[in-house]
């Protein structure tokens, strides 16, 4: 009989010395350049990389998602969720933006400012509408209701309307139009509330 410890001897001595005939091939990178504060790269993996406080950190994908934990105009910690949705809309906390628009109201400059803000609103939501239009009208076909039963699992009816599909498109061709005449004229600053009429 043989002993059981020689045998997990001669065993570990197989697979050792089978792992030393094998060929391995690696590569060692070089030194890394060094880098600068504030400098973002992007290494052979495709993670992105950059250089805060003189540490490197990696990049995460949902970066401009994510809230910081402090201002970066005043430094104060964000935890509220009013500094949330500033954060979002303007760059900066809650404070921050009380102080600019204080300031603005200070130096007269409120008007202008209101004016920029609500022009720029209103061209976003005019754009929205426009590719709403848009898609509506690429995607447009023959109305059908399909009446369907869940108990038996079967089609019951299938409703068909006769609609004049080149008429829509046509009246959504023209609403198309006005639209962009919209936002041509609010682009330039020249409007007035009788355009969305």
């Amino acid at each position: 009989m043989s002993d059981p410890i020689n045998d997990v001897r001669r065993k570990l001595n197989e697979v050792l010395n089978k792992q030393d005939q094998r060929l391995v091939f690696g590569w060692k990178p070089g030194a890394e350049p060094a880098r600068k504060e504030g400098e973002t790269w992007e290494d052979v993996d495709g993670r992105k990389w950059t250089v805060k406080n003189g540490v490197k950190q990696s990049i995460s994908k949902l970066e401009t998602a994510k809230t910081p934990w402090w201002c970066p105009k005043c430094n104060k910690v964000m935890n509220h969720k009013i500094d949330d949705k500033f954060w979002r809309i303007r760059g900066h906390c809650f404070d921050c933006n009380v102080k600019e628009e204080t300031e603005l109201r200070r130096q007269g400059k409120w008007k202008e400012y209101e004016e920029q803000k609500l022009r720029a609103n209103f061209l976003s939501e005019m754009k929205d509408t426009l590719q709403k239009l848009q898609d509506l009208r690429e995607n447009l076909s023959t109305p059908e209701v399909i009446h369907f039963d869940e108990h038996e699992k079967r089609v019951m009816m299938v409703e068909k309307w006769d609609v004049d599909i080149n008429k829509v498109k046509n009246d959504l061709d023209v609403d198309i139009e006005k639209v962009k005449k919209i936002i041509a004229k609010a682009e330039i600053g020249d409007f007035t509330d009788e355009d969305t009429e």
